[in-house]
């Protein structure tokens, strides 16, 4: 795995400001669903595709899947969530997975946007299949890449998840546990993925830090809250789901084991219309380490 054993580290280095963070593109604010919310708006007249990131990430993930997807002719919405990268961290704020869906939502009705792909990686791909639940109106297919939700947890399981990403938890993770955390997502780690490691550290010592902490272990906890893989037979969206052979979040290593396709053919069995595709040599960060292919399967999906 390519520079991962380096002792990069950037705890050194001065503080990285969430409002600061190096997306590779421009981004905007508006007031949605009473918080601040930072998104993007390739403002083109194509077919527009709503980006939702996953969990403890940002808008900024999607860096290199944005410019194929606008090459392919898509108007391309992404956004930071709630309590994530640019956007507010209101400690008030339900967090749940619903009020995330209906951000959304709003950003597309206030983009004049009636309808959209929606498009999700991990915590991201479970807010996209509630949306499906709650408003359908609203989504014309979904894309659910290395999708949370799919995967079932036993009430026991639950808890302890929750409990185990605690934000006293999250504040306290030494660097070099970052690097392996974020190495364990990626099938090969490349020195030109530094960015995440660095953001993460040096973002430790932000003002906001220990409100993001906050919002990742309730957005555990949503995801938890709000399960849809026991009414994954209601979506009958056209849907594609995209995950990678060697992903090592899903299924939770720790409680259940086995094969992520084991995972994902549940979906595609339960969803009707749904196409499923595995990367192979992919990890759990298909957006980054697979955003070629990814976009490729998404043009044709979308046709």
């Amino acid at each position: 795995m390519e520079g991962c054993g380096q002792a990069k580290l950037y705890h050194d280095l001065p503080p990285l400001e969430f409002e600061n963070f190096d997306y590779g593109f421009k981004t905007e604010k508006a007031i949605l669903n009473g918080a601040e919310v930072a998104y993007y708006d390739g403002k083109t007249s194509g077919t527009p595709i709503a980006l939702i990131h996953g969990l403890a990430s940002n808008m900024g993930f999607w860096r290199y899947v944005i410019p194929e997807l606008e090459r392919k002719g898509f108007r391309v919405v992404a956004i930071d969530l709630p309590g994530y990268g640019k956007s507010a961290k209101p400690y008030g704020a339900p967090y749940s997975l619903s009020f995330y869906a209906q951000t959304v939502n709003e950003l597309l009705k206030r983009l004049g946007i009636e309808k959209a792909i929606w498009a999700g990686h991990s915590m991201g791909g479970q807010i996209a299949m509630v949306a499906a639940l709650n408003f359908p109106e609203r989504i014309e297919k979904l894309v659910l890449i290395a999708p949370a939700g799919i995967e079932s947890f036993k009430q026991g399981e639950g808890e302890w998840l929750r409990n185990a990403t605690n934000p006293d938890f999250i504040k306290k993770t030494p660097p070099d546990r970052i690097r392996a955390n974020y190495s364990n997502n990626f099938y090969s780690w490349r020195d030109q993925y530094e960015w995440m490691i660095e953001e993460r550290v040096r973002m430790m010592k932000a003002k906001d830090f220990d409100r993001f902490a906050y919002v990742v272990w309730r957005c555990v906890g949503a995801m938890l809250d709000e399960p849809v893989w026991d009414k994954l037979e209601r979506i009958s969206f056209p849907t594609l789901i995209v995950a990678g052979e060697n992903d090592n979040l899903i299924p939770n290593p720790f409680l259940h084991g086995g094969k992520t396709i084991d995972v994902m053919r549940v979906g595609k069995e339960k969803i009707k219309n749904s196409k499923l595709v595995m990367l192979p040599e992919t990890g759990h960060m298909v957006i980054i380490e697979r955003a070629k292919e990814l976009v490729e399967e998404i043009a044709t999906f979308a046709k």
